[in-house]
């Protein structure tokens, strides 16, 4: 087909494309509704083929050789993915894709004829090259299978690999074209473990609507370490091992009730485990004080609690007085300025406890004090029972270990804590119908002193 009838073909598709009807399917029965499914699936898959065609032609004009000269270049962007991104609409994540198949696309070989010929879609093609390393693609890439493995070898794994995306999704094909590969090439096992080693990357992306994600890549190694971990924090919660000491059972009891989703659970749970190891060799790993977040508040909002008042982190994201309450109140930096702009002070040596109080705390309630939670020392941080904005003193008691997700809660739903004499006592919120708790040291050893 040549470029004029490509075009002419594509064109005429967009209009048979846009005068079919988009209307409510409520009347649709449901064997009617299926056929649209595979009917919609097939023609997304036809234009996908034809859009990774396009996007191989444009990477071969923009080759990195070209410099400023190449198709992508001129038109005033740096890569192949930006050019579609900003002429197709594209996210980053399918143009990236679209632009590796349709490089396959552009050069003889079992997978290009595969996916030309549409036995194979866009995704089961990606799939395949990339458990396959560059298998099919007639150039060298992770392991270089084209130089290990014959080429008459590497065609017959990717006609069966074709054959099975009949049947299988592109996650689970890109996993046996893995398996296939470490089959054909178990010499170069160990050259893939190192590539997969040398590829393992974290970055944090800051999104516009004010939260942080985190891209974090593992090799299968690491990766091991972090999911025993993260088994641990939430496998009760999604169905895991029955426990028969009952001290674990009653723990995996608490994990299932508890409010918090699966995800939140591991949020929290990393974020704890973070926290609290931030400081075990703080010359080798950080090489300075334990993590903070600063906040930047009025002092007249902080020593109010104004909730009509608000406080700013430095990337700039607003956050409630409930929020500024408890980052005060832990061991995160309070900028506290006046009404006409002036930094009053950085509140942080003045009020937070120091170590040695930070033990005795440790010592005294054994862990986070809210009634039920489990969370060692570690995991806690120090709540000024009196705020110290407010007059509270930096003293052990006037001080209570909680958690960070029962300190949040504590401050986010209006919770106080009141000392009685050597005792303290949980009081609900005004109006909330809950019942005030006087709270018990988990610590072991000072209940049998107590009790002595």
């Amino acid at each position: 087909m040549s470029p004029a009838s490509l075009s002419d073909a594509l064109r005429m598709a967009l209009s048979v494309v846009e005068c079919a009807p988009m209307e409510p399917l409520a009347a649709v029965g449901d064997e009617q509704l299926r056929a649209l499914v595979a009917l919609g699936a097939s023609l997304r898959q036809a234009v996908e083929r034809r859009a990774a065609l396009i996007a191989g032609e444009v990477a071969r004009r923009s080759s990195p050789e070209l410099g400023l000269s190449g198709f992508a270049q001129r038109a005033g962007h740096r890569t192949v993915q930006e050019f579609l991104r900003a002429e197709a609409g594209m996210t980053g994540r399918d143009a990236a894709a679209v632009t590796r198949v349709g490089e396959i696309t552009n050069v003889p070989g079992a997978l290009g004829d595969a996916l030309r010929d549409g036995r194979v879609s866009v995704a089961a093609a990606d799939a395949i090259q990339a458990g396959l390393g560059s298998a099919g693609s007639g150039s060298a890439g992770q392991g270089s299978a084209g130089d290990s493995i014959p080429p008459d070898v590497i065609a017959q794994a990717v006609e069966r690999l074709c054959e099975e995306s009949a049947t299988i999704d592109p996650d689970r094909l890109q996993k046996r074209a893995r398996e296939l590969r470490d089959e054909l090439d178990a010499a170069g096992i160990v050259d893939r473990e190192r590539a997969r080693r040398a590829a393992r990357s974290l970055r944090l992306v800051r999104q516009p609507d004010g939260m942080t994600r985190i891209v974090w890549l593992l090799d299968p190694e690491s990766a091991a370490v972090v999911t025993q971990i993260y088994d641990r924090a939430t496998s009760p919660r999604r169905g895991g091992p029955r426990f028969v000491e009952a001290g674990a059972r009653e723990r995996a009891r608490r994990v299932v009730d508890d409010e918090r989703s699966t995800e939140q659970l591991a949020s929290d749970a990393f974020t704890e485990l973070l926290r609290s190891s931030a400081t075990i060799d703080r010359a080798v790993l950080l090489g300075g004080d334990e993590p903070a977040v600063r906040v930047l508040v009025r002092v007249a909002d902080l020593a109010s609690e104004n909730p009509a008042g608000h406080g700013v982190l430095e990337s700039g994201e607003a956050v409630g007085m409930a929020t500024v309450a408890r980052l005060a109140c832990g061991g995160s930096e309070a900028v506290l300025f006046a009404d006409d702009g002036r930094v009053l002070t950085l509140g942080r040596t003045q009020r937070l406890f120091t170590r040695r109080q930070r033990r005795a705390l440790a010592a005294r309630d054994g862990g986070c004090m809210w009634p039920g939670c489990e969370r060692p020392p570690s995991w806690t941080e120090a709540h000024h029972i009196r705020p110290w904005a407010q007059g509270g003193r930096t003293d052990v008691d006037d001080g209570i270990l909680l958690c960070r997700h029962h300190h949040l809660r504590l401050h986010d739903e209006g919770w106080r804590i009141r000392r009685i004499g050597g005792r303290y006592r949980l009081e609900a919120p005004p109006g909330s119908g809950r019942q005030s708790i006087m709270l018990e040291t988990k610590s072991r050893a000072v209940r049998e002193l107590l009790a002595g």
